[in-house]
C-alpha cells in the first residue's frame, strides 16, 4: 500500500505527528472495520512516538473494538501502558502479542523489560533461557536482575561477558558504571572513568560517563567542561541536554536558560527540561523571560496543550511577585 509505505517512511524519519495525521485520515477514509482497526494501531504507533501514550492507549483499544483479534493492537496498547508506567498491565498485553509470529521476538523483549521494571527480578532470570535473545542482550538483563537480588559479583561478570561480546557497547558500559560505583564507591570509579575519557581511541560514551559521575559528584565544573568537550567534537542533543542540567543545577543559569529553550523548541514534550528552566528563570528573576518564551513556544506547537498550563501559571507567580 503507498500509504503504508509513506507511514513507514515518516516514522523511520521520527515525523510522528506527519505519521499520525496520515494515519488518522486513513482510518477515517477505511471502507471496513479490519482496515480501520489497522490505520488505528498505526496511529496508535505514532502518537507513542509523539509521546502522546495517553492517546495512544486510547487508539488501540479503539483498534481492538474495531478488531479484537489484532494481536498489534494488543501490543501497541502494551507499549502505550508500559510508557505510562502501567507496567503490570503492560505486561499481560506484551505476553498475548507473543503468540504472533511476527511479533513474538519484540514482546519478548519487551516481557522482559516489564519484569525489569517491576523489579520481578526471579521471574526475569527464569524466563531468559526462553527468550530467544541474543547472548549481549540477555546478559543485560541477567546483570540487572543479579545486581536487584544483591548478587554483586555476578552482576559485574555479567556484564563484563557482555562488553567481551560487543566491546564498548553504551548500555553496558553505562550498567557496569553503576554497578561498579555501588561495589567500589563514586570516587574511585570517577578517577577511573576520567582517565578513560582522556584516551582519544576510546569512543565518546567514556567522556558522558566521566561527566555524568561528576556531576554527581558535585563536580560542577568538572561536568561542565566534560560535556562542553564533547558538544564541540560534534555530540547530539542528549549530551546537549545533560551540559544545560549541569549548567543550571551549578550556578551557571544564565548561560542554561538559551540553551535549555532551544531543546526545548526541539522537544517541547521533555518535562525534565520544562522543569529545569522553571527552576533556573526564578532563581535568577527571569519569569518574565521566562513567560515570554513559553508564548513563542506555543506559535511554534500549538498543539502541545500542557504549554498553556505552564503560561497560566507564569501569570500567576509574576503577579504574586513584589
Amino acid at each position: 500500500m503507498p500509504a503504508y509505505e509513506e507511514y513507514r517512511k515518516l516514522m523511520t524519519q521520527a515525523r510522528f505527528r506527519d505519521a499520525v495525521a496520515l494515519a488518522r485520515a486513513e482510518a477515517e477514509a477505511a471502507a471496513n472495520p479490519k482496515d480501520a482497526a489497522f490505520w488505528l494501531t498505526r496511529q496508535s504507533g505514532a502518537s507513542n512516538g509523539a509521546g502522546d501514550h495517553g492517546a495512544a492507549l486510547t487508539l488501540a483499544r479503539r483498534a481492538l473494538e474495531a478488531d479484537g483479534a489484532d494481536l498489534f493492537a494488543v501490543y501497541a496498547a502494551g507499549e502505550a501502558l508500559a510508557a505510562l508506567g502501567r507496567h503490570a498491565e503492560a505486561l499481560g498485553h506484551f505476553e498475548e502479542a507473543a503468540r504472533e509470529p511476527r511479533l513474538e521476538s519484540r514482546a519478548r523483549r519487551r516481557i522482559l523489560a516489564s519484569l525489569q521494571a517491576q523489579e520481578r527480578w526471579e521471574d526475569l532470570l527464569s524466563r531468559l533461557p526462553s527468550s530467544g535473545l541474543p547472548e549481549a542482550d540477555a546478559l543485560g538483563f541477567q546483570a540487572a536482575a543479579l545486581a536487584g537480588l544483591g548478587r554483586a559479583p555476578e552482576a559485574l561478570a555479567a556484564c563484563h561477558r557482555r562488553l567481551e561480546l560487543a566491546p564498548h557497547h553504551p548500555p553496558a558500559l553505562w550498567q557496569l558504571a553503576e554497578l561498579e560505583v555501588a561495589s567500589e564507591g563514586l570516587e574511585l570509579v570517577l578517577e577511573r572513568y576520567r582517565r578513560m575519557a582522556r584516551i582519544p581511541s576510546l569512543p565518546p560514551v567514556y567522556r558522558e560517563i566521566h561527566a555524568s559521575l561528576a556531576r554527581r559528584a558535585g563536580r560542577t565544573d568538572e561536568a561542565i567542561r566534560e560535556y562542553e568537550s564533547i558538544g564541540a567534537s560534534g555530540g547530539g542533543s542528549r549530551v546537549r541536554r545533560q551540559q544545560a542540567f549541569a549548567m543550571a543545577k551549578g550556578g551557571r543559569e544564565a548561560e542554561a536558560i538559551p540553551l535549555i529553550e532551544e531543546l526545548l523548541r526541539q522537544d517541547p514534550r521533555d518535562v525534565y527540561l520544562h522543569s529545569s528552566y522553571a527552576a533556573a528563570c526564578k532563581r535568577i528573576g527571569e519569569l518574565e523571560r521566562a513567560l515570554s518564551f513559553y508564548n513563542t513556544l506555543i506559535g511554534l506547537h500549538p498543539e502541545e496543550k500542557g504549554l498553556y498550563g505552564r503560561v497560566t501559571r507564569l501569570r500567576n507567580a509574576l503577579e504574586k511577585a513584589p
